[in-house]
């Protein structure tokens, strides 16, 4: 099993370094590509089926993205909108668990739309940046959860997450930000540190958030389409969390915060 996730990751992380290098379409198109994938997924795990309502979540984030250049406002706007439209016709259809499916029209589309809007306006080395923090905290967060042990997170929710692993996870999350400081005219070891170490931290929640989202819908994966892995909500959870949280901080909180500009 660990030999089987070992080679999914290793063919699968090229993939968005490329993409992001080459960047425009190719990034959109890889954004695109996951989610057609997520709103099929979504349906399945949720509703356990796939209609036209998935194919609504997917197409609603694709036009986000190809929006994003020509027209900002009207790609931030219609996930929002859409979410509202989703739960009016699932309402009136009286599917179950009503909210939780219309949840993923935002959920799926406004991490990738923040992902193109970096990628746009804040160039690869942020970008790369920010999804390498999400990657070094997981995979810290593995190695030390498995080498140390301990006391256990969230045991209800997630059994094998544990404080060792989610501070080991932080950890190589700053050292990600130290190696990619070195990058800049002029090195912010510290700051990018701590913010990459705090972004690790917050990819912890959104990992913790899908596997309550998985339990209490009683599955184990959100699908059994990459090898080892699950689905590509089970890779990009804790991703979906983080970079919309980055871009708000970026534009609203400290527009000075990019280290590489």
């Amino acid at each position: 099993m660990l030999k089987q996730r070992i080679l999914s990751a290793f063919l699968l992380l090229p993939l968005p370094i490329l993409a992001l290098y080459f960047g425009p379409p190719w990034f959109e198109l890889l954004c695109a590509v996951s989610l057609a994938t997520m709103g099929w997924e979504w349906e399945k795990l949720v509703l356990n089926r796939f209609s036209v309502l998935g194919m609504v979540i997917a197409v609603t984030g694709i036009c986000g993205i190809f929006l994003l250049d020509i027209s900002p406002v009207v790609a931030w706007v219609l996930p929002a909108v859409m979410t509202i439209v989703l739960y009016v016709i699932v309402k009136k259809q009286g599917l179950e668990h009503q909210k939780l499916f219309v949840f993923g029209v935002p959920y799926s589309a406004y991490p990738m739309i923040s992902l193109t809007f970096m990628l746009q306006n804040y160039g690869f080395l942020s970008t790369i940046w920010l999804i390498g923090s999400v990657w070094a905290m997981d995979t810290g967060a593995y190695a030390f959860g498995k080498t140390i042990g301990g006391p256990k997170m969230c045991p209800k929710i997630s059994p094998k997450k544990t404080w060792a692993g989610l501070i080991g996870g932080m950890l190589t999350a700053a050292l990600w930000g130290a190696f990619c400081s070195r990058f800049s005219e002029v090195p912010q070891y510290v700051p990018v540190m701590i913010v990459s170490a705090i972004l690790g931290g917050v990819s912890q929640g959104g990992d913790l958030f899908e596997s309550w989202i998985k339990r209490y819908l009683n599955v184990k994966d959100s699908s059994n389409l990459i090898p080892g892995h699950g689905g590509v909500f089970d890779r990009m959870d804790a991703l979906l969390a983080v970079a919309p949280i980055v871009v708000i901080i970026l534009v609203f909180v400290c527009p000075d915060m990019n280290f590489w500009g």
